[in-house]
């Protein structure tokens, strides 16, 4: 993903979307973050359907190398978290809005970092559906999405809150209060709810480490 350019590329993208969102929206600090949180979840699914999909394709001598699958599964994880990791950090410093307090800024690195985790893991959770139920694992995915950015005042939907990604969440606590620690709370929910979904993933995926 990196030695072909396309890292790199969506990164050079990202960082020209959020550009163009400072210049138009520059004084909406509410609009300008929940932007980029949105752009933020996006380009993780983005990357982590690539990665995944090459992953399956080419990489195949990592399952000779490895021989376990937890190892296997392990490091497809830490990738993708650490390539969320470094995205959230670059977003995060063309987003403009660094505060006076450590508290603020180290949110603001989480919020986004959390979210793109969410994003990863919902591609890790449908991936094992991928090759024998392409249709199913669109719907999944396409629902898991929605929900993901429903939103959270929703009356029919405020019963099962509590079991949604909290990402449609996490904007309108941050449109409503405009505070990054007041995200806090939510950020370690989304931290949570992120290992989850990737070890059910992890469980999903174990019967396609055969083939």
């Amino acid at each position: 993903m990196i030695d072909d350019l396309i890292y790199p590329i969506t990164l050079g993208l990202m960082i020209i979307l959020q550009l163009t969102i400072h210049l138009l929206i520059s004084n909406e600090t509410a609009i300008k973050f929940s932007s980029v949180i949105l752009l933020n979840f996006f380009i993780a699914i983005i990357l982590a359907m690539y990665f995944l999909k090459r992953d399956s394709s080419e990489n195949r001598y990592l399952k000779q190398r490895v021989n376990s699958y937890p190892l296997y599964v392990s490091t497809q994880i830490l990738f993708m978290v650490l390539i969320n990791a470094v995205t959230a950090i670059i977003s995060g410093i063309f987003t403009f809005l660094f505060s006076d307090t450590p508290a603020a800024n180290g949110t603001m690195f989480l919020t986004l970092m959390t979210t793109a985790w969410i994003g990863s893991a919902i591609i890790f959770v449908c991936r094992s559906m991928m090759t024998n139920h392409k249709y199913i694992a669109t719907i999944c995915f396409l629902l898991i999405v929605l929900f993901s950015l429903a939103d959270s005042n929703n009356d029919i939907l405020s019963y099962i809150n509590w079991i949604l990604p909290p990402v449609s969440n996490l904007i309108t606590t941050f449109q409503e209060r405009t505070e990054m620690v007041a995200l806090l709370p939510l950020v370690l929910r989304q931290f949570v709810y992120s290992i989850l979904l990737f070890a059910i993933g992890g469980l999903f995926n174990k019967k396609n480490y055969a083939n």
